[in-house]
């Protein structure tokens, strides 16, 4: 099933909570998350003397029932600080279930799809960003902000077999010259952001010249020429604006490079993906996430006499 989520925060530091949030539904067993929207600022509803709310929607794909999924998402509203006290009033956390698929359903605990998305321009506005829906709007203010994981423009990049093999036992499946032409032209003075075992596969075992390096690792400290994080969250504090700033003379552009694992982490926030796409089929133990749904294919280039070819990929707009 499809769902989509709203969430708000108006209480201690909104974008650390609602990114920290984001991650606690990945990690839901049983769910998926597929994309999220930009986060904006909005006056409280229902109850206005209260510190402005920060708002964003998610799309997920789960196969959890619907009940289920609700215990699931209270109990990181729990885990985060939530606190029930008074109905709309000031929280670290609010997740609601706005939609499921086409489901109607009218409980004691749940009421899909949300009964007050209409009267909710901050639900309305997210919610059209990451789905097909279109609404009229009340013309209540809804600011965008800097802060949402989307914001910081992710391209990943890889070369893969005709079934989207990565690696073997460790090891890349190619090692093809042009490939590594155009993945220096990418990412040449640009950030490139990927995980401890793909270290490994780089020439000497070493972190790439100029780039910055920005490594995943929660066993290793220190890195000559890399700065480690141990999480997605020191991920964000480590990047600079891109999409509300003008881009910095250093390392602008935000390329993950591998492996499986970071590729699984980080896809629900990419904008891009590049893919040298091989046609061959490899023996491999970890593939590229599926993305079929939630990009297009918008450039391809062939080689006379080669078996592989170059892609370009970019996140489906629904807005704009």
């Amino acid at each position: 099933m499809i769902a989509y989520l709203g969430l708000g925060a108006n209480l201690g530091d909104r974008v650390k909570t609602l990114r920290t949030a984001l991650e606690r539904i990945k990690k839901i067993t049983g769910v998926e998350l597929l994309r999220v929207s930009s986060f904006y600022e909005t006056a409280a509803w229902g109850v206005t003397n209260q510190p402005d709310f920060i708002n964003a929607a998610v799309k997920i794909r789960t196969a959890l029932e619907p009940i289920e999924l609700l215990d699931a998402i209270q109990k990181i509203e729990n885990d985060l600080g939530r606190v029930r006290r008074e109905h709309w009033a000031a929280r670290t956390i609010d997740i609601d279930i706005l939609l499921i698929d086409d489901l109607k359903i009218n409980s004691s605990r749940l009421i899909v799809p949300h009964p007050y998305i209409m009267e909710r321009d901050f639900v309305k506005i997210p919610l059209a960003e990451i789905s097909l829906l279109k609404f009229n709007l009340r013309g209540e203010r809804v600011e965008k902000i800097f802060g949402s994981p989307s914001d910081f423009e992710l391209k990943l990049i890889a070369c893969v077999d005709k079934n989207f093999g990565l690696g073997y036992e460790g090891k890349l499946l190619f090692h093809i010259a042009e490939d590594m032409k155009n993945f220096r032209a990418l990412t040449l003075n640009n950030t490139v952001i990927y995980g401890r075992r793909t270290l490994a596969t780089l020439p000497n075992a070493k972190p790439l010249d100029s780039r910055r390096n920005i490594i995943f690792s929660r066993s290793i400290q220190n890195i000559n020429g890399a700065e480690i994080v141990h999480g997605v969250e020191d991920l964000w504090q480590a990047l600079p604006p891109t999409s509300y700033s003008l881009p910095s003379t250093s390392y602008p552009l935000n390329f993950v490079i591998g492996g499986g694992e970071i590729f699984n982490e980080l896809l629900p926030y990419a904008t891009e993906i590049y893919l040298t796409v091989v046609d061959e089929e490899k023996m491999s133990d970890v593939k590229f996430p599926p993305f079929a749904d939630e990009f297009k294919l918008i450039d391809m280039k062939n080689f006379d006499g080669k078996n592989f070819e170059f892609r370009k990929y970019v996140r489906i707009k629904n807005y704009g």
